[in-house]
């Protein structure tokens, strides 16, 4: 390496350096971002042969973005915010009370761990620890809001100079064309699969669930959305819904109703919809992006774990999206 070549190497860590620091608190906007540009490839590439302007294009795109993601969260935060910081103690406690009466049908230690959790001091150790984090999300949605903004901004122009970018990233990585284009729409591939399956499968269980508790005089839209965002959450998401509601149900004297919510839950969503529709989900939205990417429910189940232990709310689309990244870059590796 000869003396000019070391000099610019270093310049450009230098100034690298400086531009990580001038556009560190955007970083994550920007890859979150960049990311859902690339899960919507498919989507622009589409509709780009049926709307030739491209500002048409990319803002119909972002709207489509903002309805399927960015709407919803931001309804789901300030509903859910709003919701608990009216919860009334007393009635909590009545609810308890009730679902008490029927622990005696259960095992001894089953029995004796659930009470000590639904004892009265803990209900309320709990709700005095639920305040001041409901108190620190509304003044955390000034930010959040800032975020949401930057990243529609962001993403109207990943999409609106995809091309551009894509053009650029040709002359400056060193890798052929064809290679780099292989390793994109390979990227772009399954990222659209894992994207769509996973917001397709949690918007059928969302209806699914509200379109009953709705017969029980609860909102449809809320609880759909709310069930939505809650079947992200492997394992445990569908209990943290209709367990609540049924034991309301129940200490407000609808037994037969709580029971119904129960077994309805259990075996319409959680063993019909999540066990066998989901995978033929998946296999249609393979389909239809034509992915040669074999994918599963293990790799959403692990990607969306993954990605909300280390990402929060927005891990739900950073965790599929890098694992589907690593799998496309692993699937590269085959291909050249």
């Amino acid at each position: 390496m000869d003396t000019s070549m070391k000099f610019l190497t270093f310049l450009t860590l230098l100034i690298g350096y400086f531009v990580y620091i001038t556009y560190q608190a955007y970083l994550m906007d920007i890859a979150i971002a960049s990311l859902m540009a690339i899960s919507f490839g498919k989507l622009t590439y589409f509709f780009s042969t049926k709307i030739k302007n491209r500002y048409i294009l990319s803002s119909f795109i972002t709207f489509l973005f903002l309805s399927l993601i960015l709407l919803p969260i931001l309804y789901f935060l300030i509903v859910v915010a709003n919701y608990i910081a009216h919860i009334d103690i007393a009635q909590v406690k009545l609810v308890v009370f009730k679902i008490k009466t029927i622990l005696v049908y259960l095992p001894d230690i089953v029995r004796e761990k659930i009470e000590f959790y639904l004892n009265s001091d803990n209900i309320q150790v709990i709700y005095n620890k639920l305040v001041p984090i409901i108190a620190s999300l509304t003044t955390k949605s000034a930010f959040f809001i800032k975020d949401l903004f930057l990243i529609i901004i962001f993403f109207f122009f990943a999409v609106l100079y995809s091309k551009e970018i894509l053009t650029f990233l040709k002359d400056v990585i060193p890798l052929d064309n064809k290679k780099l284009e292989t390793l994109f729409f390979n990227t772009s591939e399954v990222m659209s699969v894992v994207f769509y399956s996973t917001i397709l499968t949690a918007i059928l269980e969302g209806v699914l669930f509200g379109a009953l508790v709705y017969f029980f005089g609860f909102d449809f839209i809320f609880f759909t959305i709310m069930y939505a965002f809650a079947s992200l959450i492997p394992v445990i998401g569908g209990i943290i819904m209709w367990g609540p509601i049924s034991g309301y149900l129940y200490a407000i004297g609808k037994p037969y109703e709580a029971i119904s919510l129960i077994i309805y839950s259990i075996v319409v969503i959680s063993i019909i919809a999540d066990t066998f529709i989901k995978p033929i989900i998946i296999k249609y939205v393979q389909d239809v992006f034509k992915a040669k990417t074999n994918l599963n429910s293990l790799l959403i189940f692990f990607s969306i774990v993954a990605g909300l232990s280390s990402f929060g709310i927005w891990g739900i689309i950073i965790g599929p999206a890098v694992t589907a990244l690593f799998i496309s870059i692993l699937n590269f590796y085959k291909e050249v």
